[in-house]
C-alpha cells in the first residue's frame, strides 16, 4: 500500500491511471491512508507550496469525494480553510471547477460544515463561494429541497453573509438563479442596489431572464449543468493539462476536445477573478 502511495506522491507528467484504479478497487483499504495524507498536508502545508509537483493531497481529495467518505469531510475543510490564500496556493487551479462537488459529495445531508465556511470571512472567497453553490449541487441530487436552500440564501441576504463587495456575492447570485430567483428577487435587487455585485460577472437584466426561463421550466438538470457529486476521478483528472507532456500522443481526439474546453473555462474563470479585483481596487 505505502509503495502505491509513493507512486502518486507526486506528478511527473504522467497520468497514474493503473495506480488509481487500483486504489479505487482497493478503496476501503486506502480510505484511512487518503485521509491521513490531507491530515499531513494541512500540518505540513509550508513544505508543500515548496513542492509545487507535490500531487498526493489532490488525488486524495478527488479519490474520498468519488468515494463519497463522509470521514473526510472535516480534514478536507481544515485543508481548504487555511487563511488568505495559502489554501489557492496548495491547491493551485486543480479545485476551481469541482470544489463545490467534492463538498457536496463527502457531507452527506449534514450543511452545518458547510455554512460555516460560507459565513467565515478569514477564508479564501473563492473557497467560500463553492460552498454557497455546494448547496445547489446537493439539491441537483436530491438531498435537500429548494425549500431548504431559499431559506439559508435568504439568511445570508438578510445579514450572515458580511455586506462587503466580492467575489462571494457574484456566486450568491448566480446559484440564487437556480435555486429559486422569484423568492429572492428582493434580495438580489437590493444587494445591487448596495453595489455588493459585479455586473460585469451577472448583471440584473440576466437575473430577470433567468426568473422567467426558471418559472416556465421551474427545475433544468442541475446535475448536467455541473451541480452534481463527484463521480470519476480517472475521467476528470485524466485529461488536465499538466498530464499532457507524456500523455498527448496517445490521448483521442474526444479527450483532447475535453482538455482544451476546460482550458477554455480557465480563460473565462481569470477574466471574472480579473474582474472582481479591478472592481474591488476602486472602492
Amino acid at each position: 500500500m505505502k509503495e502505491l502511495l509513493k507512486e502518486i506522491e507526486y506528478n511527473n507528467g504522467e497520468f497514474p491511471e493503473e495506480q488509481l484504479k487500483e486504489i479505487i478497487n482497493r478503496r476501503d483499504e486506502f480510505i484511512p491512508e487518503l485521509i491521513e495524507i490531507l491530515k499531513n498536508a494541512k500540518d505540513n502545508y509550508e513544505e508543500i507550496l515548496e513542492k509545487p509537483d507535490y500531487f498526493a493531497h489532490i488525488y486524495a481529495i478527488f479519490l474520498l469525494a468519488q468515494f463519497k467518505e463522509k470521514r473526510s469531510l472535516n480534514p478536507i475543510i481544515d485543508l481548504i480553510s487555511i487563511q488568505n490564500e495559502i489554501s489557492s496556493d496548495i491547491f493551485r487551479e486543480y479545485l476551481t471547477e469541482d470544489l463545490h462537488k467534492i463538498l457536496a459529495s463527502v457531507c452527506g445531508s449534514d450543511t452545518e460544515p458547510l455554512k460555516k465556511l460560507v459565513e467565515d470571512n478569514s477564508i479564501n472567497e473563492y473557497v467560500r463561494s463553492a460552498a454557497i453553490k455546494s448547496f445547489i449541487a446537493l439539491l441537483g441530487e436530491g438531498v435537500i429541497s429548494q425549500e431548504e436552500v431559499i431559506e439559508y440564501y435568504k439568511s445570508l441576504f438578510e445579514g450572515k453573509l458580511e455586506r462587503e463587495f466580492s467575489q462571494v456575492w457574484n456566486e450568491l447570485i448566480y446559484d440564487s438563479c437556480d435555486a429559486g430567483p422569484s423568492e429572492l428577487y428582493q434580495y438580489i435587487k437590493k444587494a445591487y442596489a448596495d453595489e455588493l455585485v459585479d455586473e460585469e460577472c451577472i448583471s440584473l437584466e440576466e437575473v430577470e431572464v433567468a426568473i422567467k426561463i426558471h418559472d416556465i421550466t421551474k427545475f433544468p438538470n442541475l446535475k448536467d449543468e455541473g451541480y452534481s457529486f463527484f463521480n470519476d476521478t480517472i475521467a476528470e483528472l485524466g485529461c488536465w493539462d499538466c498530464f499532457a507532456k507524456k500523455n498527448n500522443d496517445s490521448k483521442s481526439q474526444f479527450m483532447l476536445g475535453v482538455s482544451k474546453l476546460n482550458k477554455g473555462k480557465s480563460k473565462n474563470k481569470k477574466k471574472q477573478v480579473k474582474a472582481t479585483k479591478k472592481k474591488q481596487r476602486k472602492k
